[in-house]
């Protein structure tokens, strides 16, 4: 699943920072290429938090990841904020390429729950 998010999330990144270069110009470009790679950046650092969660090797060890899943979000929020205040990325065009976050784990979750179905109308029709 991670590296389908991880691509997921790259492609949709990808794709909203073209759509923002054609259609709001190079401020709206660059900065929403700004919001993808925090997209990106974010995608990762959750997933791999949430496997350290499910699959650590003891309670310390997921309770002290699940500590660090809280403070990756204070952490994004000081990106975020950072970004937009301090250093003057475009607030539309951020938000257009931090989208690519949502976007991307959407059709990675879409695409893993079509593949899980298939797999299991394949059984199921191969032991009747």
């Amino acid at each position: 699943m991670k590296t389908r998010t991880l691509r997921s999330v790259s492609v949709a990144a990808l794709m909203l920072s073209a759509l923002g270069f054609v259609l709001g110009g190079v401020s709206i470009g660059v900065s929403a290429a700004v919001g993808g790679i925090v997209a990106v950046l974010d995608a990762w650092a959750i997933t791999w938090l949430a496997k350290r969660i499910v699959r650590g090797a003891g309670a310390l060890d997921r309770g002290f990841a699940a500590v660090l899943l809280g403070a990756k979000l204070a952490i994004l929020l000081s990106v975020c904020w950072a970004l937009l205040a301090r250093w003057g990325v475009d607030p539309l065009g951020f938000s257009v390429g931090l989208g690519a976050l949502v976007l991307g784990m959407l059709y990675a979750g879409t695409e893993l729950a079509v593949l899980q179905t298939h797999a299991q109308r394949e059984a199921q029709t191969g032991e009747g």
